[in-house]
């Protein structure tokens, strides 16, 4: 498979995967989110859990795989809430995960770094979190 070469533009970082790779780390995201988190952040459902991104990882690129950015919600709260409710959905982050979270997210996603982010690097670093958190 061809790797897909993406320039994301909010810090010029150029990263080099296959969408094999980046699906792998994705899957890794959702599965550190489930087990960190547990249920649905807002109402406290534990099935159907997605991994909901508070920096979208379509613009912030660099953000995708920043375990910190994201958070449990389920199907419902996730699709249905978090992007149909923006201000609403803003005030209870800030409630629920915190100013400091939020400002420390801000600063990272609107930073410039130009360092390339490694597959290996990444998929090691996630599966590291997992393990720590499932004994």
């Amino acid at each position: 498979m061809a790797a897909v070469l993406i320039k994301d533009l909010n810090n010029f970082n150029l990263v080099l995967m296959t969408k094999a790779q980046k699906t792998k780390l994705n899957k890794l995201v959702r599965e550190y989110v489930v087990l960190r988190d547990k249920v649905c952040l807002r109402c406290g459902k534990s099935d159907r859990l997605h991994a909901s991104h508070i920096y979208p990882k379509g613009k912030f690129r660099k953000m995708q795989f920043n375990v910190d950015n994201v958070k449990a919600l389920c199907l419902g709260c996730h699709l249905y809430w978090w992007h149909k409710h923006p201000i609403e959905a803003k005030e209870w982050a800030e409630k629920t995960l915190g100013k400091a979270r939020l400002n420390r997210l801000k600063k990272e996603a609107n930073s410039i770094n130009k360092n390339k982010l490694d597959f290996k690097e990444l998929e090691t670093e996630l599966k590291n979190k997992i393990g720590e958190i499932s004994g």
